[in-house]
């Protein structure tokens, strides 16, 4: 017999990144499906408005902390009224006021999604947050997975790491095809290959480390330039061109803002770099989907040891890891992608048939869903869904 579920997914975040497509995309499948959603996000932002569209219901919450009572007041009547098998929060503030609101409703499947992996303090709030008014706890990273079990003595069957999964396109470019589209974006040589990133271009994420491993090793690829992708802050640009005229490279990199469609840069690219960092020692990723989908691209791929992208980069199976924030380890490691060919087309494709089998859209609500049945069979029984897991 097959179920089909009512889900309240709410945030508390304004734009529109990771955590907002993951919420969209998530929805859209399942109403595909044949479930039915409900977003609760702030008034006129990207998500709320493409919900919108797409036809979901929708309801706008502005998760301010003055006016964390009202928020509190209409959620729990919203919930009442709607009465739905499962409410996913996932930002702080509506975590905070969401998940208490549906106790008192008496939602009985109460999931608070972790996106990013920094550390979560064991305050007495956030106790009572992950270990008694959320059902589950998603995160998108084991990383994330392990620190929160540690910190809240949380089992397997508490907790579940769910990275997001990719929506591969329809049809891809040949790697050629690929590369000449991109050489004459750039009106470059023809023959000229790249190295490349895709994302959001800053220091988090390790741009300016990427670009000194790249001078690192430029005498020895002359061939090869670099090339960024993706959106960024006019100062944090122009802190990247002041160190690409300081090491002498300039010429032979290129910052191409945001792009519609990225499939094709992965295609053209040889190797795929993300050189995320934490701060103070904690990172802040967890799974990127850059890297998935480079994956999916059977592009090459190297990546820090930080966060959740050791999740997917099983070092010299899945791709490459690299030391973070060590620029000569990161050269190594590209000119090891680009003078062992063998090797890493053997890595390629252990990637791509990790990817196809684990981290699409299909593969990730698929694991969800089980997620929900096995709480309704808990539920059913008088047993907790451990009992099946």
């Amino acid at each position: 017999m097959i179920s089909y579920y009512k889900i309240i997914h709410t945030t508390c975040h304004s734009q529109w990144g990771g955590l907002e497509k993951r919420i969209f995309n998530e929805s859209v499948w399942m109403a595909q499906k044949g479930h039915t959603i409900i977003i609760v996000a702030p008034l006129n932002t990207p998500l709320l408005n493409k919900a919108k569209e797409y036809g979901f219901k929708t309801f706008a919450v502005e998760f301010k902390r003055l006016g964390i009572i009202k928020d509190y007041k209409f959620l729990k009547n919203l919930f009442i009224r709607e009465n739905p098998d499962i409410v996913n929060t996932h930002g702080n503030e509506d975590s905070q006021v969401g998940l208490f609101a549906a106790k008192r409703a008496k939602i009985g499947c109460r999931i608070l999604s972790r996106h990013i992996s920094a550390h979560v303090s064991r305050s007495w709030y956030n106790k009572i947050l992950y270990k008694k008014l959320a059902t589950y706890i998603f995160t998108t990273a084991d990383y994330t997975t392990k620190h929160l079990q540690t910190v809240f003595k949380l089992t397997n069957k508490q907790i579940f790491s769910m990275p997001s999964g990719i929506i591969p396109p329809e049809t891809l470019l040949s790697k050629d095809d690929a590369r000449q589209f991109l050489v004459k974006e750039l009106e470059l040589d023809p023959e000229t290959r790249f190295l490349g990133f895709v994302g959001r271009v800053s220091a988090a994420k390790g741009a300016d480390t990427i670009i000194k491993s790249f001078e690192k090793i430029a005498g020895k690829i002359i061939g090869h330039d670099l090339v960024f992708v993706g959106d960024s802050s006019k100062e944090y640009i122009e802190s990247l061109w002041v160190l690409a005229d300081k090491l002498q490279i300039r010429k032979r990199v290129h910052i191409l803002g945001p792009k519609d469609d990225v499939w094709a840069y992965y295609r053209a690219f040889d190797c795929k770099i993300l050189a995320s960092r934490g701060k103070s020692g904690i990172p802040f990723e967890g799974v990127p989907q850059a890297l998935l989908e480079a994956m999916y691209c059977s592009c090459p791929v190297v990546g820090s040891k930080s966060g959740g992208i050791p999740d997917i980069i099983e070092h010299d199976k899945t791709g490459l890891l690299f030391n973070s924030e060590d620029p000569g380890n990161l050269a190594d490691m590209i000119f090891q992608v680009l003078n062992e060919e063998n090797n890493t087309q053997k890595c390629v494709q252990k990637a791509f048939e990790m990817v196809e089998k684990h981290h699409t859209i299909d593969a990730m609500g698929r694991d969800i869903l089980r997620i929900y049945k096995l709480h309704q069979l808990g539920l059913g029984n008088g047993a907790g869904p451990e009992q099946y897991l």
